[in-house]
This record gives C-alpha cells, structure tokens and sequence, in this order.
C-alpha cells in the first residue's frame, strides 16, 4: 500500500472524525472492479481484500456515474457497501469520485446522520489530490517496469527454455510453460516448463489442441491476461489438465506468438505486484519475443 495514500486517509478520517475513511482504486489492467486501496477504521469488521464492481451498490455507483453521493440517515444493512463483514450500523455515508473514473474515496459516520455541505467539498477536492497521488504512483511503477524491460529485451538469447525463465523473472512471476502449435495440428507440444518439481518433466509431451488454457489460446489466438480471479477458478481453469503439477497464482498471462513454423504459446502463473505493469503490456512482450524467435525453427 503506497505510503501517500495512507498518509492522506489518515488525513480525512481525522478532518471528518469519520467511523471508515477508505480509497478504492480501478484495476490498472481497466477492468470495471475498485480494489481496497488504503483505509483507517474505528471497525473490526473490514473486508480488507475486498473488491467492488463498478456500478455496484453506493461505492460502485460513484465510480460509475463520476458523482458525489451523500446519503443521510443510514438506515439499511451496512454490508450492502461491501466494506464490511458485519451490520455496523453507520448513521450518514459521503463518496466521492477520483477523476478519469479512477476510483473512489468515501466517509461514514456513527455520531452524525449528515455531513455538512463544506465537507461534502472538501472530501471532493481530498479525491482529487487521491488521484494525483495514484496517477503518480502507477507512473513511477510503470517508469521501473520499462526500464527493466529494456534491459530484458536488449539481453534477450538463448532457447526457448532459457527464455521462458527469463520471461517469468521479469514478471516476478513462479511457473510457466511454453507450448508449439503446427498449423492445423491436432496436438500441441510442451517445449519448456519452469516452475515445476525436480523429478517431473513434461517437455516433448503432446496434449490434444482443444485442452486447457493452451487450447483457448489456440482457438481464440488472442492474448489473455487474469488479475485476481484465476487462482479462485484453477478448479476448472487449468494450462493443461486438472490436477497438473504447476504452481499456480492469481496473476495468469498468456501470450499467443506467430512464427515461422506455426505458433507458440506462453503462459506464466503466480503472486506478484503487477501495479507497474502498462496498457498493453502482452503486446510489448510478444515485441520482444518476436525478436528472437521470429524465425526459430521448432523440431
């Protein structure tokens, strides 16, 4: 959690006295989910990896609709905001919109049913300050990033394993495989793995083209990237079958890469802070990939 946007929560809960103070910001991959950023509670009760969808109970709808919302009186069940795990029984609720639909920064009360119209302003122009603070802190992550990635592409050699692993260190990532496509091929083949216990092997085994996540990437031959979601899904979600050995997280990306002699895909699982990682980041990979491998020949 970026140590600017505690300070600044701290901040607002102290100018409101307020029973929460919390700032939710949008996934930076764009998707419509607000993440618990940084908050400051009176409660025992926060939910503090919850997510929200845009347009989603109160918070959700300032994110959406880019509005204030004061509700007065608070009478209905408080787990409706989705903050909290337990009925708390808040009196009064004010969020406020980060600009460009970045999130939002919200207060409650348990000691006043209303806040004044002064503070309904401040706390704007507190979400206006939240998002020069996240715009600030995603720029600074995604100027590392970059200059990790040049680093990577200009040393970029070796076979496909030795790049596979170079690939998932970049990332911060843990396991991964890298499958061959021959056109119109019923099977793919499994041409390096990272991740893996010592005494499992899977290179040169052959799966059929319709199986697993490789298989979407085949048939759908677009680049995917989950954030959150595949570790809860791996029950179903898998790169090969279910059960395989591979250590899997909630940060999944796949690559689908066009080369002479057919297609390769790359997958890469684990836990890592993706909050550097830029729009299009699957693309500028593939760039780089595309430099080395372009004209790889497969046996």
């Amino acid at each position: 959690m970026p140590a600017s946007l505690e300070h600044l929560v701290r901040l607002v809960a102290n100018v409101f006295d307020s029973f929460t103070t919390a700032l939710f910001v949008r996934s930076h991959q764009g998707d419509d989910v607000l993440h618990l950023m940084a908050w400051e509670s009176l409660s025992p009760y926060i939910v503090p990896e919850c997510n929200i969808e845009v347009g989603q109970g109160l918070i959700g709808w300032v994110a959406r609709e880019g509005k204030r919302l004061h509700a007065t009186n608070f009478d209905r069940d408080t787990r409706t905001l989705g903050i909290y795990s337990k009925d708390v029984g808040i009196k009064a609720f004010l969020a406020a919109p980060l600009l460009r639909g970045e999130g939002v920064l919200m207060v409650d009360s348990k000691n006043r049913y209303s806040f004044p119209e002064k503070k309904q302003r401040i706390l704007e122009d507190c979400a206006i300050i939240a998002t020069d603070l996240w715009f600030s802190r995603k720029t600074c992550n995604e100027l590392q990033f970059y200059r990790r990635w040049n680093q990577w592409h200009h040393n970029l050699s070796g076979g496909i394993g030795h790049i596979l692993v170079s690939l998932k260190e970049l990332l911060g990532l843990k396991s991964g495989l890298v499958a061959f496509h021959q056109m119109d091929g019923k099977v793919f083949i499994i041409k390096a793995t990272t991740g893996l216990p010592q005494d499992i092997s899977l290179e040169g085994q052959c799966f059929n083209v319709e199986k697993g996540l490789v298989g979407w990437l085949l048939k759908y031959r677009k680049h995917l990237m989950l954030i959150n979601r595949y570790e809860a899904d791996k029950h179903k979600s898998y790169f090969l079958w279910p059960g395989e050995p591979f250590d899997r997280g909630p940060v999944l990306i796949g690559l689908i890469q066009s080369i002479e002699a057919g297609t390769l895909v790359w997958i890469v699982t684990g836990d890592t802070d993706f909050s550097g990682w830029p729009g299009g980041l699957a693309e500028l990979l593939v760039f780089s990939l595309d430099r080395v491998i372009k004209d790889y020949t497969v046996n």
